[in-house]
């Protein structure tokens, strides 16, 4: 991978308003997030279950620091997170847009309901453009489910009709991008154009 692909994804990132870090490795990543979760001081997070999310240990550590991640088919969820988290299937570095293609156990609830939304992106799944990623599922053999995917560019804003910006009406108001060095592994034996 060219050194630059994640400065050009992060710099797009940037423009549409989303914070992030980058780390040299999955350890670096953890400690991280957890930094990050401890200032917020919210405790249990709205997230895909841990096998989902594409960093390993993530579940043992946050259980080992007193958070916990809150499924998003329990009932009760509503009122004890306003913090979403996942993983995504990849980062676009023309727009900053991020992918999330349906799979068993993945709700895109912890992507779209709360307040903040934080997801895990190795920088292995960085794509110049959709049209490169969805070349690379189509090699793949997921194509289909390409085609359901979600796709998010930038924290949720809108305006009225007096045309007033307003963030998080349709989704989260903050975005909080953990952007890890993948260490040139890749995805499932998914071919790609690098970047």
């Amino acid at each position: 991978m060219h050194g630059s692909a994640p400065a050009a994804f992060l710099a797009a990132w940037a423009r549409l308003g989303g914070s992030w870090e980058q780390h040299a490795n999955p350890t670096s990543a953890r400690l991280g997030l957890l930094r990050y979760l401890r200032d917020l001081q919210i405790r249990e997070v709205l997230a895909w279950p841990a096998d989902e999310l594409p960093l390993p240990g993530l579940d043992d550590a946050l259980r080992d620091t007193g958070f916990s991640l809150v499924p998003a088919d329990k009932q009760d969820w509503k009122t004890r997170s306003s913090i979403g988290l996942t993983g995504a299937d990849a980062g676009l570095a023309a727009t900053g847009s991020l992918v999330f293609a349906p799979a068993p156990g993945r709700s895109w609830l912890p992507a779209l309901l709360p307040i903040l939304h934080i997801v895990i992106l190795p920088s292995d799944r960085l794509y110049p453009d959709l049209a490169a990623w969805r070349e690379a599922w189509r090699h793949s053999g997921r194509e289909q489910d390409a085609a359901g995917a979600l796709i998010v560019t930038g924290p949720s804003i809108s305006a009225d009709i007096e045309f007033h910006r307003h963030r998080g009406t349709f989704g989260p108001r903050f975005l909080h991008l953990i952007l890890i060095e993948s260490g040139g592994e890749r995805d499932a034996g998914i071919e790609r154009e690098m970047i």
